[in-house]
């Protein structure tokens, strides 16, 4: 006869294998699998956030059942310790995630086990890692870990891997996604990176870790292009979401899809990260500009290269747009730039 236990450390992971298996709300539609967001109260959140607070990443005095900023924020935290898609929600790959940290049962407290790896395990990344859906003619350091794994897998036939997705690489993914029983549309959406990461794990292949650099410019190149996909949203004071924006409501925003809190007004993110002038400005750094009228910081903006940065602008019509830098009325009032990624 079987005896029911209750096993400490056990607990979240029975509870919430039980929402992902049995939950019938919305389920997460690429996996399959249930999940919790912000917005939602349930028991689980609260579960959750316990087990959070054990690696130090919740830390609220109190734990609640209500999946709000500080749940969010603490989730997306984890998946950036983890290497994995910074979304805020707690899917099954962040779930999975969550319940491989190994605890030690030992003592009277569970405490998380870090395992030191060998400096050739730790230089190694085994896994992609989705950002954005990648197709012919993309750059970018993705592409490169696309074709890194593309090859380890012997679907590409290349001696040095690059950042450009050309038809030698489109090919390469449509004889993949054609094995794997996928549309063979030579487009790495999430179903073929969570493809691409079954066989690369089934195989025991470990991929080349992209360097800080290539981290950081992949990161900026996604806040820009989120922040492009809210061009000529209205400028409205005090806005801080798609239904309208002000200055900093929207750097503040876009930062945060990605997991980096800014503070919400132009004063303070004038003095977050490092100085930089103009012209050692950087994708990703964040633009302050003054008035002449008054003294202090009074715009912030995202530079996107090249003499350009967007910002929701008050100005004439308004809203989010791309400006540049060098005309003759922005020029006379940017200060300096704050750079927050590193």
């Amino acid at each position: 006869m079987l005896k029911a236990k209750v096993i400490k450390g056990t607990t979240l992971a029975l509870a919430l294998s039980g929402l992902i298996t049995f939950a019938t709300s919305p389920v997460y539609a690429v996996l399959g699998d249930q999940e919790l967001k912000k917005g939602m109260d349930h028991p689980d959140v609260k579960l959750l956030q316990e087990e959070l607070k054990k690696h130090g990443l919740f830390t609220e005095k109190e734990t609640t059942t209500y999946f709000g900023d500080a749940t969010e924020k603490s989730l997306r935290s984890f998946q950036i310790s983890q290497n994995i898609e910074i979304s805020g929600i707690l899917d099954l790959t962040t779930f999975e995630a969550l319940m491989a940290l190994k605890t030690n049962s030992s003592g009277s407290k569970n405490e998380t086990v870090v395992e030191e790896l060998s400096p050739e395990v730790a230089n190694k990344s085994s896994k992609l890692i989705f950002e954005r859906a990648l197709e012919l003619e993309n750059t970018g350091s993705d592409v490169k870990q696309l074709q890194e794994a593309l090859k380890a897998t012997g679907f590409l036939v290349i001696d040095d891997c690059t950042d450009y997705f050309g038809t030698q690489t489109e090919s390469a993914l449509k004889s993949f996604q054609e094995s794997q029983g996928l549309k063979a549309d030579g487009v790495a959406g999430l179903r073929t990176i969570d493809a691409i990461n079954s066989v690369l794990a089934g195989r025991g292949i470990a991929l080349p870790k992209p360097t800080r650099g290539e981290e950081v410019g992949n990161i900026a190149k996604n806040i820009i292009a989120t922040g492009k996909k809210y061009i000529g949203v209205r400028y409205a004071y005090g806005g801080s979401s798609p239904k309208g924006f002000d200055c900093s409501g929207f750097t503040s925003y876009v930062f945060k899809q990605h997991g980096i809190t800014l503070p919400r007004s132009t004063v303070d993110q004038a003095v977050v990260g490092t100085k930089v002038s103009k012209a050692d400005l950087k994708a990703g750094d964040i633009l302050i500009f003054s008035n002449t009228y008054k003294k202090g910081p009074s715009h912030a903006a995202i530079y996107i290269g090249n003499g350009q940065f967007i910002h929701s602008s008050s100005v004439g019509s308004g809203g989010v747009m791309i400006s540049n830098l060098n005309s003759d009325y922005y020029a006379g009032h940017f200060s300096y730039g704050r750079r927050v990624l590193k």
